[in-house]
């Protein structure tokens, strides 16, 4: 098959499993397992982490993807799974089983030229990214010539990327009467004269380069009728490359002190920046290839930790980010092919100077 057909055949059997953290991941995993054998790659499943990895040799390209998504909200007006014209509808199409998609059908492309490939799909992305943890000390991804995580860019080249860090803020009162609270003392809000001084921070002027806090969820009190003594809040800090945890702290430890309140913070989750010289070789090319700007992002990819193992990774794909993680999430079919195009090139062009390997098995076309 060509390669419009391989690229719609794949996304649309890729975007009508399920993928959601709530559901068992051997489904997908199934699938892109076969994807991957029908390149006569052999893949390697991990007992420690729910991944599949594939190689045709050393000092090729590695594409990177994650299979999960994020959960299917209300609001939808599109059908999951449907088709409009060029654009397919679904939760996982632009993040990022579009991305996947291109980076198989590269890898068709490269092995066909006896250029070697990997590949590496995780499916705990959205929540925990263990598997990008574990793998990225390998040398699977150490000794690749680049490392393309195809999160969705618009076709733009991301060389640096903010770092993610979740605390829980808790506060404490006394508890009381709802007919009598004069008597006790409100934990929520003692919570909320804190967030008054939390809440500039999710206005930015330059959010590339700004830390920035957003109020994710709070919960406080258990009944109405009932002075709340406890309340907790989950707040999302993002920060720039050049910066730590310990400026995060300092933010929120100084936003508590200037509201007078006593609060606890506990964290919970972290993701370091990443960054690569927009000037490295390895971005000039695919910038030049793709004939658009290198730019930063505010968002974490798995690129935090392939890129102190591997200098020489980015982050490049199909799909806006302003149309995931919200209803009627969609791609472009023409998109796809234009990244898996792309990359093709790219792989041609990255692995010119290291070993090449040839295909271990032949793949049938159909």
């Amino acid at each position: 098959m060509n390669l419009i057909e391989y690229v719609r055949k794949n996304l649309t059997e890729f975007v009508g499993i399920p993928s959601t953290p709530d559901v068992d991941m051997r489904a997908i995993l199934r699938a892109a397992t076969a994807s991957i054998e029908e390149l006569g790659l052999k893949p390697t499943s991990h007992a420690d982490v729910k991944a599949v990895t594939a190689s045709s040799g050393s000092g090729g390209i590695l594409f990177n993807g994650h299979l999960d998504t994020v959960p299917i909200a209300s609001g939808w007006t599109r059908e999951l799974g449907s088709w409009d014209g060029d654009f397919l509808y679904g939760r996982g199409t632009a993040d990022m089983k579009a991305g996947c998609v291109a980076g198989l059908a590269a890898a068709r492309a490269l092995l066909d030229a006896g250029i070697p490939v990997s590949l590496v799909f995780t499916t705990d992305e959205e929540t925990t990214m263990h598997g990008a943890v574990k793998l990225a000390p390998s040398d699977l991804v150490r000794h690749a010539a680049a490392v393309v995580v195809a999160e969705p860019t618009r076709l733009r080249v991301v060389a640096s990327e903010k770092g993610v860090l979740w605390y829980r803020a808790s506060t404490s009162g006394r508890s009381a009467h709802g007919s009598l609270p004069h008597l006790g003392d409100n934990a929520v809000y003692r919570m909320m004269r804190f967030l008054a001084r939390i809440e500039p921070y999710g206005h930015p002027r330059d959010v590339l380069h700004e830390i920035t806090v957003s109020l994710g969820t709070i919960q406080g009190g258990t009944k109405p009728n009932l002075v709340a003594d406890t309340c907790s809040a989950d707040l999302d800090c993002r920060h720039p490359p050049g910066t730590t945890k310990a400026d995060v702290e300092a933010l929120l430890f100084g936003a508590a002190k200037a509201s007078g309140e006593s609060v606890s913070l506990e964290q919970f989750h972290e993701v370091p920046p990443a960054a690569v010289s927009a000037a490295a070789d390895h971005v000039r090319i695919l910038r030049d290839l793709a004939g658009t700007e290198v730019v930063g992002v505010a968002y974490g990819t798995e690129m935090a930790y392939y890129a102190p193992h591997n200098p020489r990774s980015l982050v490049f794909g199909p799909g806006e980010t302003e149309r995931i993680h919200v209803p009627d999430e969609r791609v472009a079919l023409s998109e796809v092919v234009r990244a898996a195009e792309i990359l093709t090139t790219f792989g041609t062009k990255i692995s010119a100077s290291r070993n090449t390997a040839t295909r271990p098995h032949g793949r049938s076309t159909t």
